[in-house]
């Protein structure tokens, strides 16, 4: 049954990758994301929020705390699924760069050429630091370039699929005490349900549900280790709030009067050449993949028509699956 369930995911499952893979030239061409604006604006958060849209999601609130937005600061969120990367940037409205891995780059080289130009990723090689003291410095060379304020990081470390959180991983929280860097725990329940690359599945139409934490400075801890205890007290109370609050009358996140940033001539003439960019390769991948299947079908001969059929038949069970 698995193996069947995965098969039926699977065409609405790469439809959304494709999707994903090219959100930028995509969104770009019907300007959702207004790349050749001069004035402020904040890509990287409509990039999130065309692929919010076009997944259709609700986030709903939990609690009486909202994003923080005071400053420089360290987000912690949960990490689930590829689907984290667009949600999770919506969530901090585009406020913070994605720490993440190198593979990352290569799995989705084009959007992430894009946010690189916009300074909203952070890459690094996954393994064991040597020289902790060269990396924190590089990392604050990094930082210190960046257009946003924040850092959002993954602190379980791996994504999982599991009803309850992996260890939190202690580097980035030092990392953040050392620099007195204040700290935000954001949970959300449910994103896995959009996309997930484990499970070969998609899904239009859910609803998420985040909680945020109080803002935790580490001025006011005497240790290190009392400033992680309580990290990981509020993100224990986030997770029990958004995995296990009812959401009868939780309201919808608000997001309002998001920050927009003045970039930079250079970034912007950046961005500008390679959303065209991205946009003349889409076409090319278009036009190839069309030549590319008509001369496909040709082979089959007499058997292209019963095999068209099909596909459309999987296709569109594949499809209506991923509403419900």
């Amino acid at each position: 049954m698995s193996m069947m369930r995965k098969a039926l995911n699977l065409p609405s499952f790469l439809f959304s990758v494709f999707i994903f893979y090219w959100s930028l030239p995509l969104f770009a061409i019907i300007y959702r994301i207004r790349f050749i604006n001069v004035g402020k604006r904040n890509d990287m958060l409509d990039w999130a929020k065309a692929l919010v849209a076009f997944f259709r999601v609700t986030v709903l609130k939990q609690g009486e705390m909202t994003l923080y937005r005071g400053g420089r600061c360290l987000y912690l969120c949960n990490h689930r699924s590829w689907a984290d990367f667009f949600i999770d940037t919506y969530l901090t409205e585009g406020r913070a760069a994605l720490m993440s891995r190198w593979l990352v780059y290569f799995v989705f080289p084009v959007f992430c050429t894009s946010v690189i130009i916009l300074r909203g990723i952070v890459l690094f090689k996954r393994g064991h630091i040597a020289n902790k003291e060269a990396f924190n410095a590089w990392l604050d060379a990094t930082l210190a370039r960046s257009t946003v304020p924040g850092l959002l990081v993954y602190p379980e470390g791996h994504r999982s699929l599991k009803p309850t959180s992996l260890p939190l991983k202690r580097g980035m929280l030092h990392f953040a005490y050392n620099r007195k860097l204040p700290v935000q725990v954001i949970v959300t329940r449910g994103k896995e349900e959009v996309l997930s690359e484990k499970t070969l599945s998609a899904r239009w139409g859910r609803t998420l549900v985040v909680t945020f934490s109080h803002v935790l400075k580490p001025s006011d801890y005497d240790s290190f280790d009392a400033f992680f205890d309580d990290i990981q007290h509020k993100w224990d109370a986030c997770w029990k709030s958004s995995y296990d609050k009812p959401t009868a009358g939780v309201p919808e996140l608000s997001m309002k009067d998001a920050h927009e940033y003045s970039y930079p001539r250079s970034m912007w003439w950046l961005q500008l050449g390679m959303t065209f960019l991205s946009i003349a390769i889409l076409v090319g991948v278009m036009c190839g993949s069309w030549v590319g299947l008509r001369a496909g079908l040709a082979v089959l001969g007499s058997a292209q028509q019963p095999v068209v059929l099909g596909s459309a038949a999987w296709i569109g069970a594949s499809m209506l699956r991923a509403f419900f």
